[in-house]
């Protein structure tokens, strides 16, 4: 059913839109060029209409291009520590959002660009090995949003999320990307945080700085086929949260994920219908939302009482919902039970960052030696 036929919806609607948040910065990064030192930028691959794929990269301020006929894996020699030997490109399926959970998962959160601190990270905690390959196994490598944007190796932190998903799935583990509001910023064009490197790699490259994840390049695609919420086990895994109002629309987690990446891509002036605008860049949406944090509560309120936060667990048949997007100085719990965990400590101090590993029914909080602390 179509999420603006639901009798419930109407008030919803107007509640949602009238606390959209659409400060657009207009990407104009294929028209106005600006000169600065020599850059550069890791691949970027565009898919052709004839399956064929061209690479791009930048050294030294120049372009660098390489053309791999449709079939064919991609064999980058001077990028292998970060794509492997060869990479294969495959269209991506919508996969499940709901999964059994799994005996062992790591969640991190708003990396934002920082690819050699979660490198560290991950080796730390034994997700990968000395050379970046996969050797988490079976587990599951949960990353809550806000993977890009303000960092200086974005695309490298896509690319190697881009790898992990495959070398992953080969040996039965999984990794989940779920979308934050930065990476729907930058697919909408919005790029106020991207950091001045894109928008002039972008103008080199003569596209939009919003084509870097253009609906054509690999990344773009790999980005478009993620979810918004993500449920493991009993735990949800989403960017900002779940409001009373968005929860209230009674959508569900696949609906929710359908309205979001109806509009990836899509700059949020020209989305036509305003409850997809609302779901994907309101504050009350999943990807803003801030209201389980007392300090935000006033402008992206409403705070849940612990009994609607029940009532939205148990509309999400969820025990702990896992959220990033709003920074804390340590991984803890906005309310009692668990019931939400906080785990966006600000990833410019790798030494400070911490993620959230589980086995079994163990919650510990790691660091990024893989020093484990049971959370209490």
């Amino acid at each position: 059913m179509d999420a603006l036929s639901h009798s419930t919806l109407p008030k919803m609607i107007l509640t949602l839109v009238s606390c959209t948040a659409l400060a657009f910065a207009q990407d104009t990064s294929a028209t106005t060029p600006e000169k600065s030192p020599p850059l550069d930028e890791a691949p970027h691959f565009f898919h052709q209409k004839d399956g064929s794929i061209i690479a791009k990269w930048i050294v030294g301020g120049e372009i660098k291009t390489r053309r791999f006929a449709k079939g064919k894996p991609i064999k980058l020699p001077e990028f292998a520590s970060l794509l492997g030997q060869e990479l294969h490109l495959k269209p991506y399926a919508i996969g499940p959002a709901t999964w059994a959970q799994p005996k062992k998962f790591l969640a991190i959160s708003d990396v934002e660009g920082q690819y050699d601190f979660m490198v560290r990270f991950l080796k730390g905690s034994g997700v990968i090995d000395k050379s970046g390959r996969w050797a988490f196994g079976k587990g599951h490598l949960i990353c809550v949003g806000d993977m890009v944007d303000r960092g200086q190796q974005v695309t490298e932190t896509l690319l190697l999320l881009v790898r992990l998903f495959k070398e992953a799935q080969k040996a039965g583990g999984y990794v989940h990307h779920v979308l934050g509001n930065h990476e729907v910023m930058m697919m909408g064009g919005d790029i106020r945080y991207t950091a001045p490197k894109y928008k002039e790699a972008a103008q080199r490259l003569g596209i939009p700085c919003r084509g870097l994840l253009g609906a054509d390049t690999e990344v773009g695609r790999f980005l478009r086929s993620r979810h918004a919420l993500v449920r493991i086990g009993e735990y949800l895994f989403v960017h900002a949260g779940i409001s009373p109002p968005i929860a209230n629309t009674k959508l569900g987690i696949d609906k929710l994920n359908k309205l979001t990446r109806s509009v990836l891509g899509v700059p949020p002036t020209e989305i036509k219908d305003k409850f997809s605008q609302a779901v994907s860049w309101g504050m009350l949406g999943p990807l803003w939302y801030r209201g389980y944090f007392k300090d935000y509560a006033a402008t992206f309120g409403p705070q849940p009482s612990p009994e609607e936060m029940d009532k939205i667990l148990t509309a999400f048949g969820a025990k702990t919902i896992v959220v990033g997007h709003t920074k804390v100085t340590q991984v803890g719990s906005m309310y009692d039970k668990r019931r939400v965990l906080a785990i966006d400590i600000p990833w410019t101090d790798v030494n400070e960052v911490r993620g959230i590993i589980v086995e079994g029914t163990k919650l510990d909080v790691v660091d990024v030696n893989g020093k484990r602390v049971p959370f209490k």
